[in-house]
């Protein structure tokens, strides 16, 4: 089973204005939507798209908390754990105009110590065949202690462990011990403290990062791509051009096809062939994907190894 961990899940509400933004007049729009956010739930629904089942365990509060929980019913492979938090969980705003696009995050609830303990103990049910995707960024009251605490518990019951947040360093890495990490480029930059690094400078990059603890490590190229770093070697995705308009969601994609097609037994140079689909697909659009456009984007997708 595939079990993700969304500790600060959110309603991402687009909104598109096709004039020229007023800075004191009203301005109006052409389109809005609303959709479930937050990383981890996006991954548990491009895998029941993948018709790949399972486990959501997200922090849910207030009437957002309920609208989130009422929109995961469509979804017949997600199996929801409601962990209840007091207050309301965050609206993020996502404002597209012309070119430009301006996205301001809400800061959302803080999680107590039940909080905390009732996701510790959700990590008891975990189990050898299991993978846990802790994603996204940790609401308020959760730290790195927490965080280290609850890989432990992973590790524990032997489940795979996978990291996707930007909030990662070398240190913590080395105290969670993940077994897949995915950032995209900037991200790794962050990570390694290298601002300048370039893409050919990456594969190198991504060995060294190795060495700190992390088996497998997937970064997430956008137009360039993708790179997996892993024990077999390193592999370098590339795809060929897409006009992508959607910025939100495709690393989400992109991890969830890649771990998903793992475990249906499939190499990791054909499961980042999968994740390079699923990750441009989601780009290429503001609407749901299907299994159908994700599979047919495997032929823009070129895997080789370096």
């Amino acid at each position: 089973m595939i079990i993700t961990l969304t500790l600060n899940p959110s309603i991402d509400y687009t909104m598109t204005v096709n004039e020229p933004l007023l800075d004191v007049e009203v301005n109006r729009t052409t389109s809005e939507q609303m959709k479930v956010g937050g990383k981890g739930l996006n991954v548990s629904m491009t895998l029941d798209k993948l018709k790949i089942p399972s486990r959501a365990i997200a922090l849910l509060g207030g009437f957002t908390g309920d609208y989130i929980e009422q929109a995961l019913r469509p979804y017949p492979r997600i199996e929801l754990t409601r962990v209840p938090v007091d207050g309301m969980n965050r609206i993020n705003v996502k404002l597209y105009h012309g070119p430009g696009t301006l996205c301001v995050n809400a800061r959302g609830p803080e999680a107590d110590a039940a909080v905390c303990q009732t996701l510790l103990d959700l990590m008891e049910t975990t189990g050898q065949n299991d993978w846990v995707l802790v994603c996204g960024n940790m609401m308020r009251g959760l730290d790195a202690d927490f965080l280290t605490a609850l890989c432990a518990k992973v590790h524990q019951r032997q489940a795979r462990l996978v990291i996707d947040m930007e909030a990662l360093s070398p240190q913590l890495i080395e105290r969670c011990r993940p077994d897949l990490i995915k950032p995209n480029f900037y991200e790794f930059k962050l990570l390694t403290g290298q601002p300048g690094l370039t893409l050919a400078d990456l594969p190198d990059a991504a060995a060294k990062l190795r060495k700190s603890g992390v088996d497998n490590i997937l970064v997430s190229l956008g137009a360039e791509g993708a790179l997996l770093a892993a024990s077999e070697g390193i592999y370098r995705l590339t795809q060929e051009p897409i006009e992508a308009v959607n910025q939100v969601g495709s690393g989400d994609a992109m991890l969830a096809a890649f771990v998903g097609k793992l475990t249906e037994g499939c190499t990791k140079a054909e499961a980042l062939a999968w994740a390079g689909a699923a990750g441009s697909s989601v780009a290429m659009t503001h609407d749901e994907v299907s299994a159908d456009q994700i599979a047919e984007g495997l032929h823009r997708m070129h895997v080789h190894k370096l």
